[in-house]
């Protein structure tokens, strides 16, 4: 009997069993807490990234097809002599855009009133059946020119038509037409100066080439609007713009100020900054007969040849 009851008081397991054990259950009760605790901390992490690369939904307005801005000062000069028109953006899905500058020669009889006419006439007509007509109705308009004035008063002009992708467009004389793409600037039109004719007498032998650029006439023009026979700088086919580029068309108050450096950084902004930037930097020039200014930008943002 006293053994019975002396193995009843024993323990069931010596203590070191039992801190053994107690020490497995608190071990296997952490571990299984830190297994939770992952599990809950990825699925935040999905739920959050889920949330992230969901496209965020804003209320932006769909880019035009096409920006443009504008920009005309008087600089140094009593009177303007810049003009400039546009045709009505509302109908420029079914017309296209039409785009006129001109630029009244100084020093001749009525400049500013001859350029202003020409815009207005220009525009009046538009939309016309046919472009290929455009180069007549550029030499009639010279020819009553001169009929008024008989080489005594005239006008540049630089026009460009844009419907959908394709650009055609009429020069004559030194006003400037400017294509930037893909951070490269090109003049698009060919200066109608009369140093182009000295440089290819020159190459003809008649005298240095170098001298060909310092003639006193060296910058004359060789057409304008109001000689008796004009001829014009154009496209015959239309060719294609490219997304996000961009045109400016401008007087020499602009091309014969700012570098072409100048342009190029001015283009790679948006129509409105980039006038604005181009009146800063000539303004900060601070030429002292400078010309008047006139630009007309344009931000082409349609579709490409092939989309």
């Amino acid at each position: 009997m006293n053994r019975v009851l002396s193995w009843l008081n024993q323990p069931l397991l010596p203590d070191s069993m039992i801190c053994i054990w107690m020490a497995t259950v608190v071990g296997i009760a952490l571990l299984l807490v830190l297994v939770l605790a992952f599990v809950l901390i990825r699925r935040k992490k999905k739920r959050d990234n889920k949330v992230t690369e969901e496209p965020v939904m804003e209320d932006s307005k769909p880019v035009p097809e096409l920006e443009l801005a504008n920009l005309q000062g008087i600089g140094s000069r009593e009177e303007q002599q810049d003009a400039f028109g546009i045709s009505r953006m509302d109908r420029y899905e079914e017309d296209g855009l039409l785009a006129v500058l001109c630029d009244g020669m100084g020093g001749m009889a009525e400049g500013g009133r001859i350029a202003a006419e020409t815009v207005s006439e220009l525009v009046g007509i538009f939309p016309w059946a046919d472009d290929s007509d455009i180069p007549g109705w550029i030499s009639q308009r010279s020819n009553r020119v001169y009929q008024q004035f008989r080489g005594h008063g005239g006008t540049t002009l630089v026009a460009v038509l844009l419907k959908g992708n394709r650009l055609s467009f009429w020069c004559v004389g030194d006003s400037d037409l400017f294509l930037l793409r893909e951070g490269k600037l090109y003049g698009v039109n060919i200066r109608q100066e009369y140093k182009n004719d000295l440089v290819l007498r020159a190459l003809d032998g008649a005298f240095p080439v170098e001298e060909a650029f310092h003639d006193s006439q060296a910058g004359a023009l060789s057409e304008y609007m109001g000689k008796e026979e004009v001829n014009c700088d154009y496209n015959r086919i239309p060719f294609s713009l490219r997304p996000e580029d961009v045109l400016l068309l401008c007087s020499d108050g602009i091309s014969d100020t700012l570098t072409l450096k100048q342009i190029r950084e001015a283009l790679s902004l948006s129509p409105q900054v980039c006038c604005d930037k181009l009146e800063e930097e000539i303004l900060l020039t601070g030429k002292p007969d400078q010309d008047n200014y006139t630009a007309i930008v344009l931000n082409y943002h349609g579709k490409g040849e092939k989309e």
